[in-house]
């Protein structure tokens, strides 16, 4: 009996088990629905959607939000690269549903005003008749000061460049007058040198006469025999 008790005891956890097991199956939509309906974690988020769900036109995009996002999942970072993917997959829809409209995706609702040239020349000379004349002053005496003064600084540029070349003008003319005075001192520079040496020799000659090294030209002796005593006493 106990064996029997015990094997009732197996079979009645088994029946039990395949019971509990059957159940999720049977009860699995409904279950999926209540799931789906509060994917994004939030009843007023839910309450939103199904609202936008009754209100939605089939065969229309009007803009409704019918899916529930996932409210739970933390932030995710790139946000623009994000958005730029999200804008690809509605265009992506929109041409698959077949869907044509001027309307930008990325740039707002509505679609880019364009206008002929006509258009934009009226509305051109709309805006240039719209602005106010100008009430203060015109600034003229200004101008006229302006002018001035930048003339007169040309005036004073045009002095100060006539001094700068007649500083240059005097300057050759110093550098040429040295010049010449140079060449002119090379030019007679060999007759200067014989004037020094015969002036030296003099001065030795009447030297040497002094000291008894040579006798005077008046007194005795050639011309030959004063140079030979000359050169005797340039040597000692």
């Amino acid at each position: 009996p106990s064996g029997m008790g015990a094997n009732n005891t197996f079979r009645w956890f088994s029946s039990k088990s395949s019971d509990a097991e059957d159940t999720p199956s049977s009860a699995s939509p409904s279950a999926a629905e209540n799931e789906n309906e509060t994917i994004s974690g939030s009843s007023q988020h839910d309450t939103w959607v199904q609202f936008q769900r009754s209100i939605s036109v089939k065969g229309f995009d009007t803009g409704q939000t019918v899916k529930e996002r996932n409210l739970n999942k933390s932030k995710r970072r790139g946000g623009k690269m994000d958005r730029k993917r999200k804008e690809r997959e509605m265009e992506l829809e929109r041409a698959l549903k077949g869907i044509d409209d001027s309307t930008q995706l990325k740039g707002g609702e509505f679609p880019a005003l364009r206008y002929s040239d006509e258009e934009t020349e009226r509305l051109l000379a709309e805006a240039y008749a719209a602005i106010p004349p100008r009430a203060g002053k015109r600034g003229t005496l200004n101008l006229k000061r302006e002018k001035r003064r930048w003339w007169i600084k040309r005036q004073y540029d045009a002095k100060k460049k006539h001094e700068r070349i007649a500083t240059h003008h005097r300057r050759l003319a110093k550098w040429k007058g040295t010049w010449e005075e140079i060449k002119r001192v090379q030019e007679g520079a060999g007759d200067v040198r014989m004037r020094e040496e015969e002036y030296r020799l003099g001065v030795l000659k009447r030297w040497a006469v002094i000291n008894g090294h040579a006798v005077d030209d008046a007194a005795v002796g050639g011309e030959g025999e004063e140079v030979v005593m000359e050169k005797k006493a340039i040597e000692a």
